[in-house]
């Protein structure tokens, strides 16, 4: 049966009257019309605005506010294009008021169409004009908008920086305008680092304070009974979380906040999953996009739903197809939580399609990137500085009260006395400080040189181990054993020495073999190596830093003997100075280009950290210590690779 033939039957059996009907559609496509010459009026009148504007800041406002209304329209780009000449407008006038709040827009507009860098780069520009008009509530948001930027980035570090400036702001002037939003924003940074009771501690804030007058928005709220909901489906409480999303639905459908509506239905789907009611999960999916703003950032987080959904589903080519379009989106690489779950996605669907050498690959980056999230000392360093925060908060509430009631007491008595109390109050703070920041300099100076020993590369330890499970595959369990055992031995090696100020010669050559041995069988023997030093040598009582060289031996393999196929040479020679130990190590790569005796521009992170714990062996012990580098091509035509000199000081009592 046709569609129009169904129409036509089901109108007559409720007894509709077409002319009725008829009326009906024509007052909505009257309304439509409308609405439709409402908002070409709209445009002539803000461009009539444009050109008639007789001063800067005319023209400034015009461009402004019709930005914002393309931008309602869902014509962000034009909105983008309107709101730059905007800002170029402020810029030629140096309105930094004007400056900052147009900056803040564009940078959230950026935002909208998925280009996190620029939108950071222009929120920073708007923190820097706001800082010089002082004007604290509009310096909170800015940099309250920045921290959410940098947590999108899994930039943590970052993001708490920004976010506890702005919550300082807030806090110290008692602005409590919008502040609901501030402590939203923190709970969230606390929820990208898994840090549950910190998150909840900043929703319960605002939650105390979201019927406050001026305290919280429409979306505010929407957000702190999101937060609920989240934090009861952390807790496995899934009734209570269905509760608070369904809360949050029925006031964002109460209020016209259609985002607060799709956000509701998401994470809804989320609880069925986890309860295996697949069908309904997909559902409500479905809905929630047609509540979407269309944002990257919205198809992203709904593809890894679906992506989820089809694997239960037993759907897992499908689910695969949608986690590699997903992967591939350039607006990706912003959204640090949902590119690690899509990471993960990659592996386990190839792993479980057969695909082992993409699985292998994507578990690869996974676990790289994991690293680099999942970093415990950017946690550590989030959470202290929170504490910090907090513990400052409460010194200054104390100091203050104490100094009221100091002056009540002392009211009455002579100025001279107060003065000299207020001296040697200041005095004594002062020398307390003093003495506090050289004790926390050494501490911390202590602290980062065990932090930058206890290093060991995650994608050298996943190569090995993948070579030696070929081994393994190949039958050839005696190669894969006698890897094995040489792989535990120098694990066992850097935790072992990474707590030690001082190893022996003889053990940092164990440990370089061990290494070296390992990178050989990685590159499937195509290079050689030889270690030289004098017989007379006591490489027993010779007390080095440990884990110096390594880094260069790392080097040397990876830029100068990979790309050989065969031929390639190692050379390790040490000789005994005296005061130091100088090695030498020199590999037949094809060099580098150009070459100065330290190198500049971008360093690896082995570097950086070989260069850190340099200064500070060199700065506790008061000793040379010292390297240089050169290209052999620049020395020897005829000869190619890169030879590296390090004189690393002896530090035996």
């Amino acid at each position: 049966m046709s569609s129009k033939k169904s129409v036509k039957i089901m109108l007559l059996k409720t007894g509709v009257n077409l002319c009725a009907l008829a009326t009906l559609l024509f007052g909505a496509l009257s309304a439509n019309a409308l609405q439709s010459y409402q908002q070409d009026t709209a445009r002539i009148e803000y461009e009539t605005r444009i050109s008639g504007a007789t001063d800067s800041i005319d023209k400034l406002n015009a461009y402004f506010d019709y930005g914002m209304f393309l931008d309602a329209e869902g014509e962000t780009e034009n909105a983008i294009t309107n709101l730059e000449v905007a800002l170029q407008i402020a810029e030629n006038s140096s309105n930094y008021k004007e400056m900052a709040r147009v900056a803040n827009s564009l940078a959230a507009l950026y935002l909208m169409v998925g280009d996190l860098e620029v939108s950071t780069a222009i929120y920073k520009k708007a923190l820097e004009c706001a800082e010089k008009t002082e004007d604290n509530t509009e310096i909170a948001k800015i940099s309250m908008n920045l921290a959410g930027n940098y947590s999108f980035n899994g930039d943590y570090n970052n993001a708490i920086k920004y976010g506890l400036y702005a919550l300082k702001i807030k806090e110290t002037t008692n602005n409590w305008v919008r502040i609901c939003y501030h402590y939203m924003a923190m709970s969230n940074i606390f929820k990208e680092t898994g840090n549950l009771e910190k998150r909840k501690q900043y929703v319960q804030r605002a939650y105390k304070m979201k019927d406050v007058e001026g305290c919280a928005s429409v979306s505010d709220i929407a957000k702190i009974y999101n937060g609920l909901g989240g934090i009861a489906e952390h807790q496995f409480k899934h009734e209570e979380a269905l509760a608070y999303y369904d809360t949050l639905k029925v006031f964002s459908e109460e209020n016209g906040f259609t985002q607060g509506i799709g956000t509701a239905l998401t994470n809804s789907s989320l609880i069925y999953i986890e309860l295996k009611e697949y069908e309904k999960a997909l559902e409500m999916v479905l809905e929630a996009e047609e509540y979407s703003n269309g944002t990257p950032y919205d198809t992203v987080f709904s593809n890894n739903c679906k992506i989820e959904i089809y694997w239960a589903l037993n759907q897992p080519q499908k689910a695969l197809e949608l986690a590699i379009e997903n992967i591939s989106k350039e607006e990706m690489t912003y959204y640090s939580a949902e590119r690690l779950k899509c990471l993960q996605f990659l592996y386990e669907l190839n792993f479980v399609l057969g695909h082992y050498s993409d699985a292998y690959n994507w578990n690869d980056s996974l676990h790289v990137y994991q690293e680099y999230l999942r970093d415990e000392d950017v946690r550590s360093t989030i959470e202290d500085l929170e504490t910090k925060y907090q513990t400052e908060k409460k010194e200054q509430q104390i100091e203050l009260l104490t100094t009221e009631n100091l002056l009540r007491r002392r009211v009455m008595q002579a100025a001279i006395v107060i003065v000299i109390i207020l001296v040697l109050l200041v005095a004594l703070i002062l020398y307390i400080l003093r003495i506090r920041r050289k004790q926390a300099k050494y501490i911390q100076n202590e602290l980062q040189q065990q932090v930058l020993r206890s290093q060991m590369n995650p994608h050298f330890i996943f190569n090995v181990l993948g070579s030696i499970q070929n081994f393994m595959l190949a039958n050839d369990s005696k190669k894969a054993a006698g890897y094995l055992s040489q792989f535990a031995s120098l694990t066992r090696a850097t935790l072992e020495y990474s707590s030690e100020d001082t190893i022996s010669l003889s053990d940092e050559l164990n440990m370089l073999k061990n290494y070296i041995e390992l990178e050989r069988m990685r590159f499937q023997n195509k290079f050689d190596y030889q270690i030289d030093y004098d017989e007379n040598l006591e490489l027993d009582f010779i007390k080095i830093p440990p884990m110096m060289i390594q880094p260069f031996i790392e080097n040397a393999i990876k830029h100068g003997l990979k790309k050989r196929n065969e031929g390639g040479l190692l050379k390790l020679q040490i000789a005994d100075k005296t005061d130091w130990i100088e090695f030498v190590i020199e590999d037949n790569g094809e060099g580098m280009p150009k070459m100065t005796t330290k190198p500049k521009g971008h360093k690896s992170m082995a570097m950086k950290i070989f260069e850190k714990r340099r200064k500070l062996i060199q700065q506790k012990n008061n000793k040379d210590f010292e390297y240089r580098i050169q290209n052999l091509k620049d020395l020897n035509q005829n000869h190619s690779g890169v030879r590296i000199i390090i004189n690393i000081p002896v530090l035996n009592e």
